[in-house]
């Protein structure tokens, strides 16, 4: 019973160290946690319900997968082939564009669901202090130098 334990923790281990190793080495990884944090926080001020709560989880969660196993193709194809192959560029073109459908589903999500214009009179009044301006600025500094500070491949 616990050498079953051991190795399901492990399991755990390893699948967060691969999730770290993306966040440090893929900027695009980056920015899609940026873009989860940013529409978490806006949703916030919106007021979504616990149902769209539920959808935008769903989908970051979409999002954020469909992006490791774009790495991991990358990764798994970079280490077969050094060379250019039709068949290498069609798997990491494949890969890549099942994060891009995911990504733009979720921004037509948004726009539907951040529709009502009388929110976002809320929102704006929201933020319009000095407080949360100075917040907002702070943390595009932060998202920017997150975003482009990572590792280097």
């Amino acid at each position: 019973m616990i050498s079953m334990l051991k190795s399901i923790l492990r399991g755990f281990g390893y699948a967060a160290k691969g999730i770290l190793r993306t966040v440090r080495q893929e900027r695009n990884f980056r920015i899609h946690l940026v873009a989860v944090v940013r529409v978490s926080c806006f949703s916030a001020l919106y007021g979504v319900t616990a149902e769209q709560w539920i959808i935008l989880v769903i989908l970051f969660g979409l999002v954020l997968s469909l992006e490791l196993l774009n790495t991991a193709v990358e990764k798994t194809v970079d280490l077969m082939t050094s060379d250019r192959h039709p068949l290498a560029e069609i798997a990491k073109d494949a890969a890549a564009g099942s994060v891009l459908i995911s990504a733009v589903a979720s921004v037509v999500v948004a726009v539907l669901m951040f529709r009502d214009p009388v929110k976002w009179g809320m929102v704006w009044e929201k933020i319009c202090n000095p407080i949360c301006l100075i917040s907002l600025v702070i943390f595009l500094i932060f998202a920017l130098l997150f975003v482009w500070g990572g590792k280097r491949k």
